[in-house]
């Protein structure tokens, strides 16, 4: 190094008496031995003491014993806070192992829907043709004269008349920024007649919702918007003079016009200016009487352009066939319970904007499509497959999230854990089929079957999954379905039925791995304990389902009219409907069903082994290949077993009148 002196390569001198020294002597004094060092800085040799004394070599001591000490202790810490930092890097915090999850779960059941609406859509959204969208803007033209506030009066009654300009609207129908059509509209209890945005009188712009249709009129509806004036429905004489009126979309003009009524509801404008803002207005008479309401333009044979009216008598037959008054006319609770709804005859609803998943999905479930504005103001659908009773538990590797919820009785920490165990691998989820639309959904128990030949899982269920209750018959064109987690699927076939205890047994095709199949014809049979159980399956994701109850003396509340019933207090839905109800020991009481009541009817255990007695093999694997029904009808009465069926339900009408609340529907664009 610069400033250190290094020995010369130059040899040694030589002995001073002349001859080669070739060691010492025994008691001779060593000669101490002279070395050269040479220096960095200057190449020039020396002794170290000479180079020293120069400053050409660096004579400073090395670090003391503290400061070496120092630094070892400096080191050490700084090697252990390394190894602590990386030992966190390799062990994530809680809430990140959280924040994974959940991005986990979000992510697997985002696949699960992702996956099960395209398949709805490629199954069902053949039917739904895309909207065709004009490629030229719409044009408003102007007609007739314009009328300032207070200038034309309409009379609602003998002696009460309102100002014509408060009672007419304009509608307008947009592609984004484009507008593909505008016309008038009257609003009688709050209905429009077409458009999916309405300019009011006060020209101000609302949204509309589009409803029902038919090839003359449709039904917007606005809510809690403008006062609404009754209309007189009455006859309209031919050949008195009338005036229509309308309202322009974009200058919120009100025009008018004048006019001679003709038969067959028609009328010839007093000029041959035509414009489609007339279209849903009103046509009113001499005597300033609603006559009806314009909703084409006639083009007869010698040119004369005309236009057709509905007249008040109609106008009022159509809304009452459409439902409307009777829907908006009074908004009591039992006027937005639609049950058993359906479209009246030659009425068309249209599909909201942004629900069109929605309606693959009813579609494929079988439930009934919603009356109109049900979705957009947050309309609920009620009594269906999907909802889901008491504690749930998930199978293992469950990818959903946590299942966890509020329920008053924690029921399967309560259950050993080999009753639960042998409850995961025996208590299924069932599904009948039309072509790819659902037709029931329940729960079935994996039994022993006391049949010499059984050799496939058999599986007890509810007869329910392949009949109507009105029906002394089961369905022959259905496919049963049989799923139990973790991913096993398998086809069912029905092999007995009796429609009378509304039992069914369902062999599978390709065997299920694992089970644990219940022995409901053990001779050791044990009365229903203190508590009970109701076990279900999740028609969709497949967790079990549980809810404790106790057994009932007598069968008050029961809407179910078999005399071998019985009740427990277990509160469960439609999908529990086939389920088993056991004793804390695992043990089965019964299966149940679901009327709809507080109470949950079950048919006990002997009931169902004494009719399962009378048949043995089953026929699929006695080379017969149709159900066969279990005869029991001596002496038995026919007995129904209805279950209750979906419906929409508009709830948020149903508290308040005044209050429209925040709607999670989008109007058509």
């Amino acid at each position: 190094m610069t400033g250190h002196g290094v020995p010369s390569s130059s040899p040694a001198p030589p002995p001073s008496s002349g001859s080669e020294r070739r060691g010492i002597q025994i008691g001779e004094k060593p000669t101490p031995t002279r070395r050269t060092y040479v220096s960095r800085k200057t190449g020039t040799p020396g002794t170290a003491k000479t180079l020293r004394n120069k400053g050409q070599i660096d004579c400073t001591r090395g670090v003391s014993r503290e400061q070496r000490a120092i630094s070892r202790r400096n080191k050490l810490e700084s090697s252990l806070l390394s190894s602590r930092g990386d030992s966190r890097k390799d062990k994530p915090s809680r809430g990140l192992k959280k924040m994974r999850k959940y991005q986990e779960i979000r992510k697997a059941v985002a696949n699960y829907y992702n996956n099960l609406c395209a398949i709805e859509e490629e199954r069902f959204g053949k039917d739904l043709r895309d909207r065709e969208v004009l490629s030229i803007s719409f044009e408003e033209k102007s007609f007739g004269h314009v009328v300032k506030p207070g200038q034309q009066t309409y009379r609602i009654s003998a002696n009460v008349d309102v100002d014509l300009s408060s009672i007419v609207v304009s509608l307008a129908l947009f592609d984004g920024d484009k507008m593909l059509f505008a016309c008038s509209g009257i609003p009688p209890n709050k209905i429009c007649d077409i458009g999916c945005f309405v300019r009011l009188p006060n020209n101000t712009i609302t949204d509309g919702f589009l409803g029902l249709y038919d090839h003359d009129i449709a039904i917007v509806t606005c809510l809690g918007l403008l006062e609404v004036h009754p209309i007189s429905f009455k006859a309209c004489p031919d050949g008195s003079q009338a005036l229509a009126a309308g309202r322009a979309f974009e200058s919120g003009n009100l025009m008018a016009m004048d006019g001679s009524v003709r038969c067959n509801n028609t009328w010839v404008p007093g000029s041959q200016g035509i414009s489609k803002a007339v279209l849903g207005g009103p046509l009113i008479g001499k005597d300033k009487g609603f006559l009806g309401m314009n909703f084409s333009i006639c083009h007869d044979d010698d040119g004369t352009s005309t236009y057709a009216f509905l007249p008040t008598k109609l106008l009022r037959k159509r809304l009452e066939h459409f439902g409307v008054l009777k829907l908006l006319g009074s908004l009591s609770p039992k006027h937005l319970h639609f049950r058993g709804y359906s479209l009246p005859k030659g009425v068309s609803s249209t599909i909201p904007s942004g629900f069109m998943k929605t309606i693959y999905r009813l579609k494929s479930y079988g439930y009934p499509m919603p009356p109109p504005l049900v979705l957009e103001l947050n309309g609920e659908l009620l009594n269906h497959f999907e909802e889901r009773f008491g504690e749930l538990l998930a199978w293992k590797g469950y990818p959903y999230g946590d299942l966890a919820k509020s329920c008053r009785n924690r029921v399967w920490y309560q259950l050993p854990k080999e009753v639960v165990t042998d409850i995961s691998r025996r208590v299924v989820s069932v599904a009948s089929f039309n072509g790819f639309v659902r037709f029931f959904a329940c729960t079935g128990l994996i039994i022993k079957w006391h049949g010499s030949k059984a050799t496939h899982t058999v599986i007890l269920t509810s007869a329910s999954l392949v009949s109507r209750c009105n029906d002394d018959k089961i369905d022959s064109n259905l496919t049963i379905e049989v799923f139990l987690p973790l991913n096993q699927r398998s086809c069912g076939t029905l092999e007995f039925y009796n429609l009378n205890y509304n039992i069914a047994i369902v062999s599978l095709k390709k065997n299920l791995s694992a089970v644990r199949p219940e022995d409901i014809f053990s001779k050791t049979v044990q009365e229903p304990s203190e508590k009970v159980v109701a076990i279900g399956r999740d028609t969709r994701l497949g967790p079990l389902m549980a809810t404790i109850g106790n057994v009932k003396h007598g069968k008050k509340g029961c809407k179910l009219d078999c005399k071998d019933l019985k009740l427990s207090t277990c509160k469960i839905k439609k999908a529990g409907i086939g389920g088993p109800l056991i004793n804390f020991d695992g043990s089965f009481v019964g299966m149940n069903f679901y009327d709809g009541s507080e109470a949950t009817p079950f048919l006990p255990r002997h009931k169902i082994v004494e009719v399962l007695s009378r048949v043995n093999d089953l026929p699929s694997e006695s080379g017969c290949n149709n159900p066969m029904p279990i005869d029991v009808s001596e002496g038995t009465k026919k007995t129904r077993w209805p279950v209750p069926e979906p419906y929409w339900y508009h709830g948020s009408l149903d508290v308040d009148r005044s209050y429209v609340p925040k709607c999670i529907g989008r109007h058509l664009q």
